[in-house]
């Protein structure tokens, strides 16, 4: 990402320049979240909305504090084709900071998507203290010929639909941006687009304040696709990239509920994102390198669980040999040793580790083995695949 210097000012043809210092938004000098959030509210042009996704513009103004079932989004605007733009405004700190915000604004994408109009208008007229149609009554400031139904059943479908536009406002957000927008995508099950918005500030002295709103990254518009399932008037269950093909019914909705939990762990690596559930028993676990990850897995048939190092094909070859250049040491760094991968072809030695179901007490027991053995392995391989990858 390029880095930007003061910015000059001349006061007039003749005149010396004044230079303009950055000034980071900060709770010392009251410029807080909630400060960022108002200012944004109070002039929703300063989000470069163009450069992320037109379709989502002119912004308009709704409320803050939109209470969803999620908690409440910070800031909230519409379009006058009915598309939402949810605003999350962050001080970053950390990276636990930006993953929990990330988690934080998806959750309230799937929230507001289960929403119906009557609930939107609701929820906003709670917000703000209006009565009335207020989503359609603030866009028709804006646009004094707006039909009111059209709005209304263009904004419904919206919901529906989960067009939503998920921006994270904020400063400090230049590191792992890469990571931030691959989990974004990998989580996405709506059709939502995604931007980070730093929001640059510079001092004039007594002249006064400069804002300068900046895209640093952004996704493509995630689709998601619908299944009829059941023939003619059967209902419509969503299929995501983690279904793998197959809809999510009866002993699939049993493996996930299973999963759940492990879903939720924490790492000793701050940077390093939780598992998310597969399809066919088993969760992933991203690695920094491409086309490289970890697995965990449950395979009853043969009553065994494990957790190995998996990939593509195409990358798991040349990513083995250079890490059988350390087998030992990586070794030393699992408690429990490793075996080759489960089935795999021994002339490239993988890394693994199993344990007979039968000899845990309970589920959790299980989960929690799974969870520790995970956690190894992340901080045995995730230091190293990042070095690789740069």
């Amino acid at each position: 990402m390029p880095a930007y210097g003061n910015i000059l000012l001349r006061e007039n043809e003749n005149g010396a320049f004044t230079t303009a210092r950055r000034a980071p938004l900060g709770f010392a000098d009251g410029r807080d979240e909630a400060w960022l959030r108002d200012l944004l509210v109070g002039n929703p042009d300063l989000l470069p909305i163009e450069e992320i996704d037109a379709s989502f513009a002119p912004l308009v103004s709704l409320c803050t504090e939109l209470q969803t079932e999620a908690g409440p989004v910070d800031a909230a605007f519409i379009s006058s084709s009915g598309r939402l733009t949810l605003v999350e405004c962050k001080l970053w700190r950390n990276p636990e900071a930006r993953r929990k915000v990330i988690a934080q604004i998806l959750d309230y994408a799937r929230a507001v998507s289960q929403w119906s109009y009557a609930d939107l208008q609701r929820r906003v007229a709670a917000a703000t203290g209006r009565k009335g149609n207020v989503p359609f009554e603030a866009v028709r400031e804006l646009q004094p010929d707006l039909d009111e139904a059209a709005f209304v059943d263009a904004t419904a479908r919206a919901l529906r639909e989960g067009r939503f536009l998920l921006l994270i406002a904020g400063d400090g957000i230049r590191e792992g941006i890469s990571g931030m927008t691959e989990l974004i995508t990998r989580n996405a099950a709506l059709g939502f687009s995604f931007g980070l918005v730093e929001v640059a500030l510079y001092e004039f002295g007594e002249q006064g304040l400069l804002v300068q709103p900046r895209v640093v990254a952004r996704t493509d518009t995630i689709e998601r696709t619908f299944v009829q399932v059941g023939g003619e008037g059967g209902r419509l269950e969503e299929v995501t990239a983690d279904a793998e093909g197959e809809t999510e019914s009866g002993s699939l909705s049993d493996e996930r509920a299973w999963w759940e939990p492990l879903t939720r762990i924490t790492f000793d690596d701050p940077e390093q994102e939780p598992p998310s559930y597969r399809v066919r028993n088993h969760v992933r676990v991203p690695l920094p390198y491409p086309g490289v990850w970890l697995t965990a897995f449950r395979y009853m048939a043969d009553g065994i669980c494990g957790v190995f190092l998996a990939g593509k094909k195409s990358e798991m070859a040349q990513v083995l040999d250079r890490l059988n250049e350390e087998r030992e040491e990586i070794l030393g760094e699992l408690p429990n040793g490793t075996d080759y991968r489960y089935g795999d072809d021994p002339t490239h030695p993988g890394f693994a580790s199993y344990a007979r179901l039968a000899d845990f007490a309970s589920d959790d027991a299980c989960r929690e083995w799974l969870g520790q053995e995970l956690n190894c392995f992340v901080n045995a391989f995730r230091p190293r695949l990042k070095a690789m990858a740069r």
